[in-house]
Parts: structure tokens; sequence; C-alpha cells
């Protein structure tokens, strides 16, 4: 996808687009001579580990610093209720 050069160890700055790491960043460190293809991220909901899937849209390297930008990718994201269809579920994730 990118024909980025990067060396194996070296760190760059991801920008996700989309769901619900829409906005942020993350300092990563390159594990190969590539960017990643995909990141899977985790968050808490409601109190389960829950994976979230963003593929490697557009990279960029000014002087020594490196970006790329992420999108969200659903399909191979676990799925998550929309906040509004949620509704109370209070004792529902019970754990006794």
């Amino acid at each position: 996808m990118s024909d980025i050069t990067i060396s194996e160890g070296a760190e760059y700055t991801a920008i996700f687009h989309g769901g619900p790491f829409d906005g942020t960043t993350d300092t990563r460190t390159a594990t190969s001579d590539a960017l990643d293809d995909e990141i899977t991220v985790y968050a808490d909901v409601e109190g389960l580990q829950t994976a979230f899937a963003y593929r490697l849209t557009k990279a960029r390297q000014v002087l020594d610093q490196t970006s790329a930008e992420y999108t969200f990718d659903p399909q191979d994201s676990d799925p998550v209720d929309d906040l509004q269809e949620r509704g109370d579920r209070s004792g529902e994730f019970d754990r006794e």
C-alpha cells in the first residue's frame, strides 16, 4: 500500500479516522521495513475488551517524520451497538 521507506524499530505517527478512535493519534514502532497495513486497537466497551480494526489509507514522510493515516474498518471490528440503540443494560452483564 505504502511506498514509504521505514526501518524496523523506527517510530511513526498513526492518525485514526472514523470509529471510536476518530481524531486520535498514536506513536508506533515499525516491526518490519514497512508500515502496518492494518492496526487493531482495543478498548473496554461495557466492561468487555473490544477490538477495532483500522486500515492504512495514506502515508507521508516529511524530513525524518513519518505519519500514516488509518481508516476504521467496521467489517473486521467487533460489533458494537450504536449509543442510541443501547438502552438500559443495568444488570445485563452481572458477574458474580
